[in-house]
């Protein structure tokens, strides 16, 4: 007894004690390297390949471009948007292993890093792959026989050529569910008379197209069954519109009772079913739900509704257009009214195609109504290789269910013509093998050959629909869920097994088994297959869009390097890369990967997109990978090829290219930053386990003002969490303050005693009464179930308060910030006079040994100036500007609750590092706004060049710094490229301590900064200024800016000339003579700033 007690002692100290094995540099070792952080936290580019022919010239022009601007490595990845690339290579041919190999040997020249994606195009698949090593899903046909006899007959097989068997079952067919509108063949009829109104109701046609009627009116379909029919279901397929839930992007919002997401709106239903006892007047069933478009070709849905008999019934369709769409005709077909009982949304309850999963809807039918798991017989054996069956059919009427799974057809995209192919199995050891050899192993194989080093592997997201089996899901089933699914495997067809409540319960544990086996036997065999090489594993596992039934924190921690995506769309930011870095903490993965600045355009300025990277880094990304590089073969065309017009434009060609090292810099400078030390977060918000499972908005709860989360799933709940001292702990020394848990109320008896377990031990927990477990493996706990509920919450249900156990908390019912105050919790980060939330000043957290860094965005249009409040021991302060490496000190006023305040001010958009510790800052300069300043605007006129070769005028005159867009001269209104503005500037010092700083009131978009002849530095980012001391002398002084602007005007300009009288080519073209200008030049007045 002795020894386990001391061993648990033991086991629990472990558990709360931080992993010290690797080595947390200090403050000197971080600022040593600041300025000039290593290669390794450069950023990557995908390099885009596929459009066009490919040319030596242009791949070395490409590489070293990359190297000059400070890139750090590039992801060789055949991608194709265009339709027709009559010039580009085959894939695999001996001219692109030719090129393949030589961009590798000179990235390797140039000290680039060079890695491949999986597969030509997206995401894994190709030629090789077989449908028996596609996806595949589940596919039933049933028959009904008459007993009391035997039979030899043979069963309908799926419609699929390749198809394999799962299991036949047998089981009693209910009186009150076994007929359908296929079976008595109703009349039916239209009050449109050129609606070809049989064809709705056909199986294997094309669906119907239904006109949109006038405004208040409807399309009817009429059923007349010639005597009472009872129906219970309505199966129907429709053409998917609109973006699914799944496929929307979840940005930072106030919680909502429905869904939101970038592009996603709510389709009006289709219509109703009615129900008529007269046929004169008609009464609602149900409504007809649309289908959206979740990356896949699915169209089926069934709606269930409580049993309702009549002889007539009709279809009600009308409003079914959205203001976008006013016109889009309804594509209809394969309706069938049924009285079988169904799950409701039976198809993607069982992860035919994916959406979040609500609330089971399916009516509480009797048990005369549905299948009764006793009841069914398992026939498999009874079948032979050619499909038929031998069976003595006991008495009465029996349906036989054939289950087979088929291949979904997922096909790979945007890739080489020639190596497109099936999707591999995502749920597949044996598949993601293949995948392997056959592709990324070929190329890595080849290079090793060649003697070049290969330093990983990426893959993009997953955008090839859904699968909900795989050979061997069975066994994984039962061993993952502890029972058999063979008796449950009719309610993957949509039939009602045993009760309403089993069969949702059993579809739950489909979809989490699915999510299971995709991190498990997917994502972590390719790691498992780069660790084998020494490679990095790159994966968005399993994407922002998640059309496949999973979870992709989960995933995330199965590679070695997990990775979101951030898009120029989203200036505020977006939840899959939260998701990253929550799996990248709670996995303990130093690196959280961002796919950056998605379908950024030639319109955006590095300044935008500087605010996209910020972002990026409060939401804990510290890698970017940028999204997209179009590999360009040519020489002496810009911007060339623009990647199936997706712009794709940080390249060479583009305008500001010459001067963006500082751009790059920042990046590595924040990326270095970002890695140092372990994250500081204080809130962990459970997900569920419900697949798929995925930080969703409207779910969130009103994350406190100054307070950080992460998200976390079942998998870390079970694997990786544990509760010590008030405060759940990571193996690796990561913890959190506060558990909030789903808003639904859905737990499993497991996660339940787990939560339990934690509120126990102290720590405190948020988030409503459970409402129960909606897991089958629970159905027999429910007495368990209610008294660990009622430990946590009380016996009767409350609808807010708090309640004791052990050393924690449980609250809800009130809004979150109270909890968290009431919990003894401060915020991590304040505003004296301000509010940190709705002032849009995002900040990260990270913890070394010896000081706390705190990453600052001002993420708005507006000067902040306040006092902020850390939470942090420590009681000194330095500033680090990740613009140019500079460091400066900052006055810090220690409070006697464990806090600091700053004062702190931030101009627009502009970021920066606080870096707090007990090493003094004497030496370092005070930050600007410590300063005294005199501001002093510099005169013109300005002599102003305009590149001839260009399209410029040459040497013109501004009087007053204006747009160029606004020029009445075409050829500075549509200009693109960089013009030089030549002006004197007249230093007037008070002291000789002053320093001098030029500052551009409105700049587009960049500005090379040249001083009597000396480089002072580029200007591209807010506060817009450069500091100019070593470079000026009192009196007149020559200033010289080069100003770049946008590649668009020019574009824009071209569009409306002859294709022979243009300066631009683009291929494919990206502009049209009607779009928007790009604001240019400098637009406003400049200064000369005198500080002291």
């Amino acid at each position: 007894m002795k020894y386990f007690v001391a061993c648990s002692l033991l086991l629990v100290f472990c558990s709360c004690a931080p992993d010290r094995n690797s080595h947390s540099a200090t403050l000197d070792e971080v600022a040593a390297v600041f300025t000039t952080p290593p290669d390794s936290t450069r950023t990557k580019v995908w390099w885009f390949h596929g459009e066009t022919e490919t040319t030596r010239v242009g791949i070395t022009a490409d590489l070293e471009a990359y190297r000059r601007a400070g890139v750090g490595g590039v992801v060789y990845y055949d991608q194709v948007h265009n339709k027709k690339t009559p010039r580009a290579l085959d894939a695999f041919s001996p001219e692109w292993w030719e090129m393949l190999i030589f961009s590798a040997r000179e990235a390797e020249r140039l000290g680039l890093t060079f890695e491949c994606h999986v597969s030509n195009g997206y995401v894994a698949g190709g030629p090789w792959i077989t449908p028996e090593m596609g996806m595949q899903r589940v596919a039933a046909v049933d028959t009904v026989l008459a007993g009391g006899r035997s039979v030899e007959v043979k069963l309908p097989r799926p419609s699929s050529s390749y198809y394999k068997d799962i299991a036949v079952l047998a089981f009693p067919a209910s009186s009150a569910g076994s007929e359908d509108s296929r079976s008595l063949r109703p009349r039916v009829s239209s009050n449109l008379p050129t609606l070809p109104v049989e064809s709705l109701f056909r199986t294997g046609v094309k669906l119907t197209s239904i006109p949109v009627p006038e405004k208040g009116t409807s399309v009817y379909v009429y059923l007349d069954f010639g005597r009472e029919f009872t129906a219970r279901t309505l199966t129907y397929q429709v053409a998917p519109r609109g973006k699914a839930t799944t496929s929307a992007t979840n940005v930072p919002g106030p919680p909502a009772d429905t869904f939101v997401g970038t592009g996603y709106q709510v389709l009006p239903p289709l219509g109703q079913l009615e129900v008529s006892d007269d046929g004169r007047h008609y009464r609602p069933v149900c409504d007809l739900l649309p289908v959206y478009r979740a990356h896949s070709s699915w169209k089926q849905k069934t709606v269930s509704f409580p049993a309702v008999t009549a002889r007539y019934f009709r279809l009600n369709l009308h409003d079914w257009t959205t203001p976008d769409k006013p016109c889009l005709a309804m594509q209809l077909g394969d309706v069938c009214l049924s009285s079988k009982a169904a799950v409701d949304c039976w198809e993607e309850k069982s992860g035919l195609y994916a959406e979040y999963i609500e609330a089971g809807a399916t009516p509480h039918y009797s048990r005369s109504e549905v299948v009764d798991t006793a009841s069914v017989i398992d026939l498999t054996a009874l079948l032979d290789d050619d499909g038929m069956l031998r069976w003595q059919v006991p008495e009465g009427l029996w349906t036989v269910l054939r289950v087979t799974h088929v291949p979904t057809g997922s096909k790979t995209k945007h890739g080489r013509p020639n190596l497109l192919g099936l999707e591999c199995d995502k749920m597949s050891v044996e598949a993601a093998e293949c995948q392997w050899r056959h592709y990324f192993g070929a190329i890595a194989d080849t290079l090793t050959r060649h003697g070049i080093a290969l330093q990983g592997m990426a893959m993009d997201s997953h955008e090839a629909g859904s699968q909900n089996w795989t050979p061997g899901f069975d066994r994984e089933f039962r061993a993952r869920r502890g029972y058999d699914l063979k008796k449950y495997l009719p309610v993957m067809a949509g039939y009602v097994v045993g009760s309403s409540q089993e069969s949702e319960a059993f579809l739950y544990d489909v979809r989490r088994t699915v999510a299971d086996l995709i991190a498990d036997n997917y994502y972590a065999t390719f790691d498992r297959l780069c660790r084998e090489r020494g490679l990095d594993f790159t994966a968005q596992a399993t994407g922002n869009a998640l059309c496949i039934v999973a979870d992709p924190i989960q995933a995330k921690g199965r590679v070695a390097k997990p990775q979101g995506e951030f898009w120029a769309i989203h200036p505020d930011g977006n939840y899959d890369i939260k998701e990253c870095s929550s799996a990248a903490h709670l996995y303990a993965k130093p690196i959280a990967s961002g796919e950056a600045f998605t379908d950024a355009k030639f319109a955006h300025s590095p300044a935008y997109l500087k605010s996209l990277a910020d972002y990026a880094y409060c939401f804990g990304i510290n890698e970017f990978v940028v999204c997209a590089s179009a590999y360009q073969p040519w020489l002496d065309s810009v911007p060339g090829n623009t990647g199936g017009g997706r712009h794709y434009c940080l390249n060479r060609n583009n305008t500001f290219w010459p001067y963006s090292r500082p751009f790059w810099n920042y990046q590595a400078r924040c990326a270095y930053l970002m890695r140092q030390g372990r994250p500081v977060v204080d809130l962990a918000v459970y997900l569920g386990e419900n697949a798929p499972v995925k930080i969703l908005t409207y779910r969130l709860p009103e994350i406190p003002s100054g307070y950080d989360f992460d998200a976390f799933t079942s998998d870390a709940l079970f694997r990786r969490m544990e509760a010590c001292d008030g405060r759940v702990v990571l193996p690796d020394g990561m913890s959190y303050r506060m558990v909030i848990l789903p808003r639904n109320g859905e737990l499993t008896l497991a996660a339940l005693k787990k939560i339990a377990s934690f509120v126990e031990a102290g720590v405190p927990v948020y988030g409503p009464r459970p409402t129960g477990s909606p897991s089958h493996v629970d159905l027999a706990c429910d007495e368990e179930y209610r008294r660990w509920v009622a430990a946590l919450w009380g016996e009767a249900p409350v609808s807010q308060g708090r309640r004791s156990y052990g050393r924690g908390t449980v609250y809800w019912g009130m809004p979150l910030h109270e909890a968290v105050a009431e919990a003894g919790l401060t915020p991590d980060l304040a505003l004296m006079h301000g509010d940190v939330k709705t002032g849009k000043l995002y900040f990260a957290h990270r913890r070394l040994d010896d000081a706390d860094i705190y990453f600052l965005d001002n993420h708005t249009q507006r000067p902040l100036s306040d006092t902020m409040i850390f939470r942090s021991a420590y009681r000194q302060a330095q500033l680090w500007n990740p613009v140019d490496g500079r460091r400066y000190a900052v006055p810090a006023l220690p409070m006697n609750d464990g806090t600091v305040a700053l004062p702190l001010e931030l101009a627009p958009r502009e970021a920066c590092f606080v870096v707090l510790a007990d090493a003094p800052s004497d030496t370092l300069p005070a930050a600007r706004w410590l300063c005294r300043e005199r501001v002093v605007e510099v005169d013109g006129p300005w002599q102003v060049y305009f590149d001839p070769a260009k399209g410029g005028p040459g040497e013109v005159v501004f009087h007053t710094l204006t747009d160029w867009t606004t020029h009445a001269d075409a050829r500075i209104r549509y200009y693109s490229g960089t013009a030089l503005y030549r002006g004197q500037l007249t230093v007037q010092r008070h002291d000789a301590r002053e320093r001098v700083c030029l500052r551009f009131s409105s700049l587009g978009a960049v500005s090379r900064v040249v001083v009597n002849g000396r480089e002072a530095g580029i200007v591209w980012c807010s506060p817009w200024e450069v500091d100019l001391t070593p470079f000026v002398h009192d009196g007149d002084n020559v200033l010289e800016l080069y100003v770049a602007n946008s590649l668009m005007n020019r574009m824009i300009g071209d569009a409306s000339r002859p294709a022979d009288e243009r300066i631009t080519y683009a291929y494919p073209e990206i502009v049209t003579p009607a779009d928007t200008l790009v604001a240019s030049g400098i637009a406003g007045p400049v200064s000369l700033l005198y500080r002291e």
